[in-house]
């Protein structure tokens, strides 16, 4: 699949990386296009809008709000992997997957993989015991093909949560993650969720 990546800081890279691992035709989109980076090629934001049959957000929400806007991202599937970077200190007033919906309408918005540290996000193992990712989106079709591709990546326990409204609980946890990473010294954990099964 071409799946482009907006984003060539630790987190863009790092999915980047694992879906070409995966035998995806990656770029990674930059504002400052240059040298590739581990052999994916960096391009324009308009490139890497134009490549991608999906697009991953990497970037912080205020920069992904800016940029977006000027691209044609119509009839794709937006994976949105990003916060804003206010949330980390302030309130969510208004989520950044539901701002990135009623800014893009003709854009299918998909939020996963927010709160976790990019050296697990590709790689879930890393971290022994099943831990938990959790997926939103307004198209329940296109929340099972995003669960289908973080299952490739490794994860085991995904949590379908239905629309983007769901965002607010979602967002919520990653000022928890900065907070938990000031704790811990390390990025080297994530929250797993326990139910009665069934």
């Amino acid at each position: 699949m071409r799946i482009a990546v907006f984003g060539t800081g630790e987190v863009g890279s790092a999915v980047a990386t694992r879906l070409k691992e995966l035998g995806h035709d990656v770029v990674l989109g930059s504002r400052h296009p240059g040298q590739p980076q581990d052999g994916i090629a960096v391009v324009s934001h308009a490139d890497t809008a134009a490549h991608g049959d999906w697009l991953v957000n990497a970037m912080h929400g205020e920069d992904a709000m800016e940029s977006f806007g000027k691209l044609d991202l119509k009839g794709k599937l937006l994976v949105d992997i990003g916060n804003w970077r206010n949330a980390i200190d302030s309130p969510i007033e208004e989520t950044l997957g539901e701002s990135l919906q009623r800014a893009l309408p003709g854009t299918s918005v998909i939020k996963a993989m927010n709160f976790v540290s990019a050296q697990l996000m590709g790689h879930p193992e890393k971290l022994d015991g099943k831990h938990t990712s959790f997926v939103a989106g307004n198209d329940a079709a296109d929340r099972e093909q995003v669960t289908a591709l973080l299952h490739d990546f490794g994860w085991q326990d995904i949590v379908d949560l239905g629309d983007l409204t769901a965002c607010r609980a979602m967002e919520s946890l990653a000022p928890m993650w900065i907070r938990l990473n000031a704790k811990f010294g390390h990025v080297w954990f994530n929250f797993a969720l326990l139910r009665k099964p069934g």
